[in-house]
């Protein structure tokens, strides 16, 4: 059984992201409700603040993805997509087999 996102070789394949349709809302439905989101204001002044986001899956922080951005959204997105092109993403038919 795998312990941690980062022992899994995934074969999910992520569509090219669109303005509509970037990372974050594909990683989303593929993660549902194993993956949540840590989002805190690191910096910047109140003008111009800077947040980091953390993806969370299965309970596991995954700080290797963490990721900044001028807002919440543009962080989670630079997040989710380091995430997507890891090659840790299983398909959701391999993620059921191994539950």
């Amino acid at each position: 059984m795998l312990t941690s996102f980062l022992d899994r070789v995934g074969r999910h394949e992520f569509r090219q992201p669109s303005i509509v349709w970037g990372y974050l809302p594909q990683l989303n439905e593929w993660g549902k409700t194993a993956l949540e989101w840590e989002v805190d204001r690191v910096d910047g002044a109140d003008h111009v603040p800077i947040f980091k986001a953390t993806p969370v899956y299965e309970g596991e922080r995954l700080l290797v993805f963490a990721a900044m951005g001028g807002s919440k959204k543009a962080a989670k997105e630079r997040a989710a997509e380091l995430m997507a092109l890891s090659g840790h993403c299983l398909d959701l038919d391999v993620t059921a087999m191994l539950s």
